[in-house]
């Protein structure tokens, strides 16, 4: 397995040369700001000399290119596999109550008895993520299939996301990369690092994506007396106070960002469902706490790797974030990579949410506010 990591920028052209090394077993990821026709040069050249590569990419607030965060930059990742083949997969996403059938439809595309990952990449506005799981889900076991990828961003405007599809950059569209073959491990793990506080409460009236009642007081109200002088600059403080959420089981749970507020109705808004009857607790967040779970995600994978093989890390890692750690917001890059074998290699992109298991052989779930990381190489 040959990884080459690159980026380009206008001032400086390509920080180093595209390899040689294109096949139908080569794969090629870019991850772009979001203004693409000011790229389209650049994209047209990886295509031109890619020709039998799967190509996959989106748009993205910042790129990931090993330990380094770059905000103004094309970020290339060109990947070799020895024995792993690939299949690339796409669906029209034309409204967001399309999301289960678009995911059902590039399971049923990717599905095969050696599929062994897939990565996705969607409209980072107009997908419903947790519904787009559930659709891949219905299709694929995930006892034997990890699911991962993540939701395409923009510089914060909330204007247009859009993914690569057949060369173009494509909003309303989702996209799949399917992994086959017995050699590969393809392990993911993701960990947040916010810090629960106050009781435990249920969700006793939601829909969809709003949320109105906690333990049957309005939600708004509720949140508001928690938040105390923080509630003055909402929906923005809410980035530093999600939700957890956990189903009856209480196995796992997933963070939820507020992204709006109804003073009308007090109800709270999210970019994924909110589901009625779950289990909620308020968290917090600061640098340390972010940090250390980047940290986590990268040390419980790394257990789980040979010490002396280097490795291929696609890390995917949200936005939200971004705004919390401020300018030291590389510092949680440095970790993840610091922890992988020496030599291992890690390209990805800052999302509007992240997909992938919450721990080693689990389901996927749609995260937020969280750090994701697949490691990937070829065993013997």
């Amino acid at each position: 397995m040959q990884v080459t990591l690159s980026f380009f920028t206008h001032a400086t052209g390509w920080h180093k040369p595209l390899p040689d090394i294109d096949s139908p077993q080569t794969l090629v990821l870019i991850f772009s700001p979001p203004d693409s026709k000011y790229y389209q040069a650049a994209l047209e050249q990886l295509h031109a000399h890619y020709p039998q590569a799967v190509i996959a990419g989106c748009s993205t607030v910042a790129g990931i290119f090993n330990e380094h965060l770059l905000d103004n930059a094309l970020v290339v990742g060109v990947i070799r596999f020895k024995t792993t083949r690939l299949a690339f997969a796409s669906a029209a996403l034309p409204h967001v109550n399309d999301s289960f059938q678009a995911g059902q439809q590039i399971a049923n595309d990717l599905n095969s008895p050696d599929l062994k990952g897939i990565f996705i990449l969607t409209d980072g506005l107009n997908t419903n993520g947790s519904e787009l799981i559930r659709g891949l889900a219905s299709v694929v076991n995930e006892t034997n299939v990890t699911i991962v990828g993540g939701l395409a961003s923009d510089k914060m405007q909330f204007v247009s996301t859009w993914i690569l599809h057949q060369g173009q950059a494509t909003s309303l569209c989702v996209s799949g990369v399917g992994f086959y073959g017995k050699e590969l491990v393809f392990n993911s793990y993701a960990r947040d690092g916010f810090k629960p506080f106050g009781p435990e409460r249920v969700i006793t009236r939601a829909a969809g994506n709003t949320l109105y009642e906690i333990d049957g007081r309005p939600a708004l109200q509720l949140y508001k007396e928690y938040l105390g002088e923080h509630a003055d600059n909402l929906p923005a403080t809410a980035l530093h106070f999600p939700l957890a959420i956990w189903n009856q089981t209480k196995d796992h749970y997933v963070v939820r960002t507020v992204v709006s507020i109804n003073e009308a109705d007090n109800s709270l808004g999210f970019v994924a469902d909110i589901p009625q009857g779950y289990g909620t607790q308020l968290m917090y967040g600061s640098f340390d706490n972010l940090l250390d779970g980047a940290e986590t995600a990268s040390r419980s994978l790394a257990e789980q790797l040979p010490p002396q093989t280097p490795v291929f890390a696609l890390t995917i890692s949200c936005s939200g974030r971004k705004l919390v750690m401020g300018d030291d917001v590389d510092q949680e890059l440095e970790a993840t990579l610091e922890n992988l074998p020496a030599g291992s290699q890690q390209l990805g992109f800052y999302s509007y949410g992240e997909l992938a298991p919450t721990a080693l052989g689990g389901q996927c779930c749609l995260h937020n506010e969280t750090m994701t990381l697949t490691v990937m190489y070829e065993g013997s």
